[in-house]
């Protein structure tokens, strides 16, 4: 760790103070965690309450999400009942959020105001607020009141409000004493708002004088029993904007944004504010590209960083994976009886799990209802032919057929796509893709096409598409091979495809392997998810009335110890005829 002291005289009235700029990487590390359900979205505005994390609005939405920690899944709720918003922003009060102003997609600045009820998904139009409707303002809850100001319209901005929830009105306060500035960062802690760095219109603290923006490294503290403010120390690093913020712990935090020429900063950096000393600690930047406008919410001792706009590409990117960072290393399941019980933790952080079981999607024994798994338990896939009269029997298999590829579009980020393109796979023996599941942006007739390594047609089928997810039904028999092809016909099919998050290759049950796409860069997986595949029998004996007249004889495991019949496990049914059927039987 090092410390840096130095001292520095404050502008105007402030005296002389010692900072501690502090840059340390911790041990905490981010994780990944179930991808937003929707396309991504900038300008999300994010809250919390107990394990739920809340996402409304952004890239002139009025969708609400809610992300559920137990599960770690979403689900979308009733939609913001006002026009869809952008640049606007939101606090928590509570088990209540509060939120309005920003922008619409026709440009108007609306000035309405909402209260919002996490525990029964309801709206309520409160007081509108009486000054002028912005864009990116500041936003910060003290006690059971609400402060707003800063932001942009025609111009920036530096007037400063008060909202009294008990009384619904609105009352305006001392403006902030520097530059008018939009899209600053902002938090509460204590009795205290914090608000600083931004963009403003002319040259101020921490602008870079090579570039021709304004970005600030300021930072101010206001006090509401006295409606005054202090100039704090500025920020030890590159002057900012258009990042995500939230408190915690009496501690601020700043996260990812843009850097003092109004482009990406090379990391997504992660700072920590002490207000008892004031001073800053750098932090483990979240993983990825530095993110435009990204959203944050905090449950338990964790915050979960998402959204935003990826600006690093020429045509930017709206990110759907979700990160999560443990922000008390005190904090973790204080239930003895709990499977992940920890004797270190002392704040109990609500993931205590009860239910043991296999986490994995792509094993035959997978339990979507576990949330422990020792890594003990699940059971690969082994596709084959199971029938032991069959020329082809695989006495390794354990499945005739099974799911695989990228399950789902949460993989990564994406959109709809028009063009023709392709996965590409392998197979080991023959075999049939039995069918797939894809996502159509409007009602349509695809032809979906089996083809070679030289992109002749050797099967297709044509159907009918909904918009939304569907199963579809390929039937498609593919022969022992390399370099096969998974397509549409033509352009114009409008079916979702992801462009991040791919993790090829993908192996369905050691039966067929997809390797790539079409797409000439990689991290692009094309239009089939939940792919089907299925085991082919040859020359199968005749069994007529086999199962009429064979005995059992015994049950062994795949060790060949005689066991009774028992689920999870796989089993092998020895009859007289000399017939041996392996079963699998699942809870």
């Amino acid at each position: 760790m090092n410390i840096n002291i130095y001292t520095k005289k404050m502008k105007n009235y402030f005296t002389i103070v010692a900072v501690f700029i502090v840059t340390s990487i911790y041990s905490q590390n981010w994780t990944q965690v179930s991808n937003f359900i929707n396309e991504g979205r900038h300008h999300p505005i994010t809250f919390s309450n107990d394990n739920y994390g809340f996402v409304v609005a952004g890239s002139y939405s009025n969708e609400v999400y809610r992300y559920d920690k137990s599960n770690d899944s979403w689900s979308q709720l009733s939609n913001f009942p006002a026009a869809g918003r952008g640049y606007s922003y939101g606090v928590t009060v509570g088990n209540k959020a509060y939120m309005g102003l920003g922008s619409t997609f026709n440009g108007s600045f609306p000035n309405d105001w909402w209260e919002y009820n996490m525990d029964n998904d309801t709206w309520n139009q409160l007081s509108n607020f009486p000054g002028n409707g912005r864009n990116h303002p500041a936003m910060v809850a003290v006690g059971d009141k609400i402060y707003m100001g800063c932001g942009s319209n025609t111009s920036n901005l530096s007037d400063w409000w008060e909202y009294n929830i008990t009384q619904n009105s609105w009352s305006q306060k001392t403006s902030l004493p520097a530059n008018d500035r939009h899209h600053p960062f902002y938090f509460g802690i204590g009795n205290y708002a914090y608000v600083g760095f931004g963009h403003g219109s002319t040259p101020g603290p921490g602008t870079n004088p090579s570039n021709g923006v304004s970005i600030y490294n300021d930072f101010y503290r206001y006090d509401p029993s006295n409606d005054s403010w202090l100039r704090l120390n500025d920020f030890p690093s590159e002057a900012r904007v258009a990042g995500t913020q939230f408190s915690y712990n009496n501690k601020g935090y700043v996260l990812s944004g843009d850097g003092d020429d109004h482009g990406p900063l090379s990391t997504g950096e992660f700072w920590e504010y002490e207000p008892n000393g004031d001073y800053w600690t750098q932090l483990t930047s979240h993983p990825g590209d530095a993110i435009w406008a990204p959203g944050n919410f905090v449950i338990g001792c964790d915050v979960y960083f998402l959204l935003g706009q990826n600006n690093n590409f020429s045509t930017p990117i709206l990110p759907v994976e979700v990160y999560k960072y443990k922000l008390n290393q005190d904090c973790g399941c204080t239930d003895p009886i709990a499977f992940n019980y920890s004797s270190l933790a002392s704040i109990d952080d609500g993931t205590c799990c009860y239910i043991s079981g296999c986490t994995d999607p792509y094993a035959i024994n997978y339990d979507s209802t576990a949330c422990y798994d020792d890594g003990t338990i699940c059971i690969d896939p082994i596709i084959g032919c199971m029938n032991s009269t069959a020329t082809n029997f695989n006495p390794s298999a354990n499945v005739s057929s099974f799911y695989g590829g990228a399950l789902d579009i949460s993989i990564g980020s994406g959109s709809y796509f028009n063009n023709e393109q392709h996965l590409n796979f392998t197979s080991t023996e023959e075999c049939k893709i039995v069918s797939a599941d894809v996502y159509s942006e409007n009602p349509n007739t695809v032809t979906f096409e089996l083809r070679n390594s030289s992109g002749l047609v050797i099967d297709d089928t044509t159907h009918s598409l909904i918009p939304g997810k569907q199963k579809i039904m390929l039937n498609f028999d593919v022969p022992l091979g390399n370099d096969f092809q998974l397509g549409v016909s033509a352009p114009n099919s409008g079916l979702y495809r992801n462009n991040s998050g791919v993790n090829y290759p993908y192996n369905i049950g050691d039966l067929i392997e997809i390797t790539s796409s079409s797409a000439s860069q990689p991290g692009y997986y094309y239009f089939f998810y939940n792919i089907k595949v299925e085991s082919i029998c040859k020359d199968i004996v005749s069994t007529e009335n086999l199962n009429i007249e064979r005995k059992l004889i015994e049950i062994r495991d795949v060790l060949g110890r005689s066991v009774n019949v028992t689920s999870n496990k796989i089993l092998l049914y020895i009859y007289e005829n000399g017939t041996v059927e392996r079963k699998f039987i699942f809870d």
